[in-house]
């Protein structure tokens, strides 16, 4: 026959062992649920607020970056300003003085001489250095691997390249030297017809004198006294 087994139920105090434990259970995942769902919070407005912060700082360097471009874009358009209006005021200024160039030909040579001629302007810059304008005219076509050389002869005798010319059909050119040496120190302007990657130059075409000049107020160099008014105008 079946056996009946009687399981006795321990009680603490009033109520089974068994409630008390199971109140427990309880307790402890009404408590632990809440508390783990506000520490995935945490984590992630802390996700949030990093990838935010990360963010900013992205487009805080990119707003920077664009500042330094547009100041170096703005310190270049005043840098070219300034060029331009140094340019304009060397075009608007009239020169010291202008030269006729002609040919230097004598006796047979004269009549063989050609009809070309140019008349250049010569002024100062800022910088103690010189300018000068020249207006050619009746120059014939340069031959094949020759060009017309602007040279800029000096005291010491030195010449400097100031530019080539390239005659219209008409045979008209001009060109324009600048950064020459001062207006004290020049002896002669002239035209050639050189090799294209001539160093020196050749027998002038035309050529002229140039005055003696003492550079102005404007253009005396850095630690000399400027020149007087007197001694400008001898």
């Amino acid at each position: 026959m079946p056996t009946l087994v009687v399981m006795a139920t321990t009680t603490v105090g009033n109520q089974p062992f068994s409630r008390i434990v199971e109140s427990r259970k309880t307790s402890s995942w009404s408590i632990g649920v809440p508390v783990a769902i506000v520490v995935v919070i945490a984590v992630a407005l802390l996700g949030y607020f990093a990838a935010k912060a990360s963010q900013a700082r992205e487009q805080l360097a990119m707003a920077e970056q664009a500042t330094q471009q547009q100041q170096q874009q703005l310190t270049q358009v005043q840098q070219r300003l300034g060029v331009l209006d140094a340019e304009l005021n060397r075009v608007r200024d009239p020169g010291r003085t202008t030269v006729i160039l002609q040919s230097a030909a004598t006796g047979k040579r004269a009549k063989e001489a050609t009809a070309a001629w140019g008349a250049a302007t010569w002024g100062e810059q800022t910088d103690a250095k010189s300018w000068m304008r020249l207006n050619a005219y009746g120059l014939a076509p340069a031959p094949a691997g020759k060009a017309y050389q602007f040279w800029f002869v000096a005291a010491s005798g030195d010449a400097m390249l100031a530019g080539k010319l390239e005659p219209s059909t008409e045979g008209s050119a001009f060109i324009e030297g600048k950064d020459l040496p001062g207006v004290d120190q020049g002896k002669m302007a002239l035209v050639s017809l050189d090799d294209e990657n001539a160093k020196t130059h050749g027998q002038p075409v035309f050529q002229a004198q140039l005055p003696k000049l003492v550079p102005s107020q404007h253009a005396a160099p850095q630690g000399q006294a400027p020149a007087t008014k007197e001694a400008t105008q001898k």
